[in-house]
């Protein structure tokens, strides 16, 4: 937790005890390198619940933030802001059906429900990403495109694992990689994918084999072996252990299963 952010609009506004406190303030007096800071978190709080596939921390309004501080995290990572609390709801959605699950309250019907509720949602603002160049309106250059598109595609395949299990061979999940695969192979600069660890690894976990001689071939493209790469290498490795695993014994494994049988944890950034 942060504590004691003040924001000053005018009037000095009162201490708050949090962050998520903190963005019920005006965000008019707050500088760019605020943004940023408070932008960080943010992305980084969900990128590291969606990497390991862990709770949100609870001290941070994730949404509000954003809003409050007008903060667009296409500007600061390349992914909008509203790709990002899609991807958000997602992991809520994950935790809550583990947290249910293990009390043995889970309601298929509500989960369906509740992933229904994204999906169709996710689908609109993928519909809006589709498509070359730059979106003017929202302030969007062609890179900025390419790395919310993926994102969005991803997080769709997220979704369908949180609701279906990690089953590549399903049509939704194959459906779901292939279209994202589609939009890797389209990027404006092949060179985004150090941009794109996590829609990559999720992507390549759930290829079927078919489709994994793609995942190399953006690799190469890429240039992923030269300083800055790291954590593209990070990704490969667990793909390709997942791949061999599917191979052998485990038919569902994904990346967070990986990395549990590492032993350890990491933020697909």
């Amino acid at each position: 937790m942060i504590q004691h952010t003040k924001i000053t609009c005018g009037e000095q506004e009162p201490e708050q005890d949090s962050i998520s406190g903190g963005a019920r303030a005006a965000s008019c007096g707050v500088d760019i390198g605020s943004k940023l800071i408070l932008g960080s978190v943010v992305w980084l709080d969900i990128l590291w619940s969606a990497s390991t596939r862990s709770p949100l921390s609870p001290e941070l309004d994730h949404r509000k933030i954003l809003d409050a501080f007008e903060i667009e995290l296409g500007g600061l990572f390349g992914c909008t802001s509203r790709v990002a609390l899609f991807l958000h709801d997602i992991v809520h959605l994950d935790n809550w059906k583990k947290t249910t699950e293990a009390a043995r309250k889970l309601s298929m019907a509500e989960l369906v429900k509740r992933g229904a509720e994204i999906e169709t949602l996710l689908r609109q603002e993928i519909a809006q990403l589709q498509g070359s160049g730059a979106i003017p309106s929202r302030n969007l250059t062609a890179s900025q495109v390419d790395i919310s598109s993926i994102f969005a595609r991803s997080a769709l395949t997220y979704l369908h694992i949180v609701i279906s299990g990690a089953h590549p061979e399903m049509p939704e999940i194959e459906e779901s990689v292939s279209l994202t695969l589609s939009a890797f192979r389209s990027m404006t600069d092949p060179k985004l994918l150090q941009s794109l660890v996590w829609p990559f690894c999720v992507t390549g976990c759930l290829a079927v084999e078919s489709q994994q001689p793609i995942f190399r071939e953006l690799i190469k493209k890429a240039d992923i072996a030269t300083p800055g790469g790291g954590g593209c290498l990070e990704a490969v490795g667990i793909i390709e252990q997942c791949w061999e695993m599917r191979r052998t014994c485990y038919h569902s494994c994904d990346w967070a299963f990986i990395m549990n049988r590492r032993g350890h944890s990491s933020i697909l950034f």
